[in-house]
Order: C-alpha cells, then structure tokens, then sequence
C-alpha cells in the first residue's frame, strides 16, 4: 500500500518537473526577439481570433471551434433521425436511408464542400421570407453531412448491441415502436454512443480546416492570406503553431472518448 502510494507521488512529481521544464522551454523560445518563435507570438491574437487586437471572435482558431459546435449540433440531429430510419421496420424508409447514409459516409469531405458551395444557393425565397446562404453556412451543411452519416452507424451500432431481451420485455408490455425506442432502448444505448459521438466532434473539428476552400476567415485562411507575406521560414513556425491548437483541442476529448469507451465496456461485461 505504502509502495504504491509512493510511486504515485514520485510519478506525480516526475509530471510536475516535466510540465515546469516545457513551460520553461517555452517561454524562452516565444521570449526571443529575433526568434521565429516571437513571431508566432505576436499574431497569436490573429491566429486565435481572426483579430490582431484580440477583440473580434470572427475568424482564426474560434470560428473553427465555432464550425465544429454548430456542424456536431446539426450533425446529431440529423444522425439520430438517419440511424432510427436505418432501422425502421418499413423497408420503403430504411434502404433510402441507408442509401444515404452509405453516399455521405464513402464521400470525401472535401469534395462534399465544394457540392455544398455550389449546389447551394447565395439566395433563396420560401413562403415569402428571403434567405441567404454564407459561405459559412455552407461550409457548416458540407462538414455536418457526412458526420451525420458517421454517427447515424454508431447510432445503429449501438442499438443493435442492446440485448434482445429488451425488446421482447418491452413488446410484452404493449409498449409501441417508438416507446421501446424512447423508453428502453435508447437510454441504454446512450453510454455507447457517447465515446463514438465524442470522437466524430475531435474529427469534424479537424476537418473544419477544410473550410478554408469555402472562403471564410478560419485559421488556415488567415495563415494563407494575412501572413503570406512571411518569409517561407517563419511560416513553417506559424503552421506548426495551428498543428498544435488543433492537438491541444482535440487530444483531451479523444482521452475522454477512450476512457468513457472502456468504462463502457466494463459496464457491459
């Protein structure tokens, strides 16, 4: 017990010295004045928020962040709907639907932005009200399509490792089709859901690089257009830089991911 506690402390305290010794690192590499480093420092505040200033949230790291939120938010919705179609008992609803999902999910993301970009229109009249298509809004619809597709399977996945027994219980209940769904399968099947849900989001947020096809101000537009006119040497510095924004976003929610699936799958056996 004692052993135990004490490797925990000197594995902790081995972490600290670690993190002290990056920090320091760091801090003498952005603190260079003559350093490309110094560089990337500087138009941080771009890089993060589209803004030397700092002050403006609509563009760099957060309009990607921003894209993500949206895209996953739309992308679960239009999965749950994809993945009850898929398994609906009507076969007149479940091959389009599985058809659908088949396309989205075989499709290259970029090329399904360039489809959104151009099969979408700038403007559009429906019962009177006038709409109008941004750039990022397409570049949301082209990222969000084939998320969608991704979760609609783990949606069905997860459902189908629910164990029959449910169902038979609940059809002996007189429950209908959609309260077995709502009531007993679902809400088990949710904590399987979660880690592939999870996953999708840290994948759709680094493919919302590919927006920059789109034309809207994210961090791969602004490093191809505002700091194009860095010499070749500091740019490789500055995409560095992004590599390691998307990294620190996404590392931390593939760990959740993986440790929520293995906790899944103790609770399971």
């Amino acid at each position: 017990m004692m052993d135990a506690f004490y490797l925990k402390r000197k594995r902790q305290t081995r972490q600290a010295f670690t993190l002290l010794a990056l920090i320091g690192l760091l801090f003498s590499m952005f603190n260079d004045p003559g350093g490309e480093w110094h560089q990337v420092w500087l138009r941080l505040p771009l890089l993060l928020t589209g803004s030397q200033q700092g002050w403006s949230w609509s563009g760099g790291f957060v309009l990607n962040i921003f894209i993500s939120l949206v895209g996953m938010a739309l992308a679960t919705v239009m999965g749950l709907l994809l993945g009850l179609a898929m398994m609906a008992k009507h076969r007149w609803l479940s091959l389009p639907a599985r058809a659908v999902m088949n396309f989205l999910r075989n499709s290259p993301w970029l090329v399904l932005l360039f489809s959104m970009l151009y099969l979408l229109p700038y403007h559009a009249t429906l019962f009177g009200f006038s709409f109008t298509f941004s750039p990022l809004f397409k570049a949301i619809v082209g990222l969000s399509l084939p998320t969608a597709a991704n979760f609609a399977e783990v949606i069905r996945g997860a459902v189908q490792s629910v164990h029959s027994g449910q169902w038979e219980s609940a059809r002996s209940l007189g429950y209908t089709w959609w309260q077995i769904y709502r009531l007993v399968i679902l809400p088990q099947a949710f904590r399987r859901i979660i880690p592939g849900w999870m996953n999708l989001y840290a994948l759709l947020t680094i493919s919302t690089a590919l927006a920059t096809v789109t034309g809207v101000q994210e961090v791969v537009t602004l490093l191809r257009t505002t700091l194009a006119t860095e010499n070749e040497s500091a740019l490789v510095y500055f995409y560095v830089s992004v590599l390691l924004m998307f990294f620190c976003y996404c590392y931390p929610i593939a760990l959740l991911a993986r440790r929520l699936e293995k906790n899944t799958k103790g609770d399971a056996l």
